[in-house]
């Protein structure tokens, strides 16, 4: 299954933090026998709304494919992390994953269109 996962960390934490915390997320989808395909980093947002007296905070947008236990692995694995606002998994259709595929290979393709008129 693909999934679309986002979460929202608190905007004082450190450098150090955030990084751990992603690579957290990633080490144990990829511990599941997962794959992450796309990552992004949003960065610091203003929340529609304040949580846990916070009226910003850093979005993280994950898309990855797993078996469908792992989602309820990560959000529970991030429920108990004090520094994770707010957290929400989505089962991507179909449509959607082609749509993530293809805008890969668009990327791609611009990139190798800008490295041959740089070497030219």
């Amino acid at each position: 299954m693909y999934y679309d996962f986002l979460y929202i960390v608190q905007p004082n934490v450190t450098d150090e933090e955030f990084d751990t915390i992603l690579s957290d997320v990633v080490s144990r989808i990829e511990g599941s026998g997962g794959k992450v395909l796309k990552s992004a980093i949003w960065g610091k947002k203003q929340l529609a709304y304040p949580i846990k007296k916070y009226r910003q905070g850093i979005y993280v947008n994950l898309f990855y494919e797993a078996n469908t236990t792992v989602p309820k692995q990560i959000e529970s694995f991030l429920a108990l992390k004090d520094d994770v606002l707010r957290q929400m998994t989505v089962k991507m259709l179909k449509k959607d994953i082609a749509r993530l595929t293809q805008g890969e290979q668009k990327v791609s393709t611009v990139q190798e269109n800008q490295e041959q008129n740089a070497q030219s």
